[in-house]
């Protein structure tokens, strides 16, 4: 553990995996915090003057704020934010959420980044609500989540936006003053499409970082951003999995629990048909997929009941029965996807195509 001081006019970096005690308050996007921890390959600002003591981790100084003077903003209703992959969306998140909070609001977050989700497991669009401060909306717990069931929403974009639009439907009878809906960094081609589609369809305020991605408001792009590469985010989507996901039990359901998709001899789902087969790789013609049996195990699945998410498990097998490792046995719906990972590990592994 080591002791800084931050004068006034800059700003501490602070760099995960870290603990934080503040001697007094310490301001982080926003917020004022007595302590606070700092996950792997996430970076905190604390804007000075500040004293505190930091337990591991890494720190940057830097002259002047963090935070854009133009994110201070007040909105109401529902703000979507978009930009590029790595421009500050989730830190621009957790920024209006505090200073909403701070002026004695109710604010929800949906979190649509199911690359790298923040709410909810990777895969999911998740939404949490309060009236507290956050050190980053990574801290919130998911009030309820829509399985997308994959990281790459790439011809899966109408569940998607199905996912969105029902999670702000709940969201907002909540009441909430301001609803924050974090989007994808997938914004050129169909992803711009979708995104377009989603701002139809929702009618937010649109508030891009950076660049214009669709008409609204741009503001400035953060200086200082932690660059992440794909074994960073891989990482990240794994702790993710760990955080939400605590299997307890091994049970045997009915097929017709699982709602979205057929199991036969082969699994039929609205994103594609997949055929075990003696093949030491998948094989593609148009929608239909033959894979390796293996393919079809370890596959993530929603637990859901009275259509409000219950839980997470893990297929064990399908054929002849679907057998599941589960966080919860009280579960009416099973809905399937794409990710696979490791029960054991909570790892991910090579996707269905």
């Amino acid at each position: 553990m080591f002791k800084v001081e931050v004068p006034g006019g800059y700003t501490a970096l602070v760099r995960g995996p870290a603990h934080v005690q503040c001697e007094d308050l310490c301001e982080v996007f926003g917020g004022a915090f007595q302590s606070f921890a700092v996950p792997p390959h996430k970076q905190y600002p604390v804007e000075g003057p500040a004293k505190m003591r930091i337990e591991s981790g890494e720190l940057v100084l830097v002259r002047g704020a963090a935070v854009p003077p133009d994110w201070r903003m007040e909105l109401e209703g529902t703000a979507a934010l978009l930009g590029p992959t790595d421009s500050g969306k989730s830190s621009l998140s957790t920024y209006l959420l505090n200073i909403h909070v701070r002026r004695g609001r109710r604010v929800c977050v949906v979190d649509a980044d199911v690359g790298q989700a923040d709410i909810g497991p990777p895969g999911f669009v998740a939404y949490s609500c309060t009236s507290a401060p956050v050190p980053h909306v990574s801290e919130l717990e998911p009030h309820d989540a829509y399985y997308i069931g994959a990281t790459n929403i790439q011809g899966m974009e109408d569940l998607f936006v199905a996912g969105v639009v029902r999670l702000l439907r709940k969201a907002a009878a909540q009441y909430p003053h301001l609803i924050i809906v974090n989007t994808p960094g997938w914004a050129t081609g169909r992803g711009l499409q979708m995104l377009k589609a989603l701002a139809d369809a929702v009618e937010p305020t649109v508030v891009n970082i950076g660049e214009q991605i669709l008409p609204g408001r741009v503001v400035t792009k953060p200086r200082h951003l932690l660059p992440r590469g794909p074994q960073e985010r891989r990482e990240l989507r794994n702790l993710a999995y760990r955080r939400h996901i605590k299997l307890a039990a091994k049970l045997q359901i009915e097929p017709q629990k699982i709602t979205n998709c057929r199991v036969g001899n082969a699994v039929e789902c609205p994103w594609g048909r997949y055929t075990p087969g003696d093949v030491p790789e998948p094989q593609k013609k148009g929608r239909e997929y033959t894979v390796p049996p293996h393919y079809l195990r370890n596959l993530l699945v929603a637990l859901y009941r009275g259509g409000r998410l219950a839980g997470y498990g893990v297929v064990e097998r399908l054929d002849p029965r679907p057998v599941l490792y589960a966080t919860t046995t009280e579960f009416d719906e099973v809905h399937m996807g794409k990710i696979r990972i490791d029960p054991q590990t909570l790892q991910e592994l090579e996707p269905l195509p």
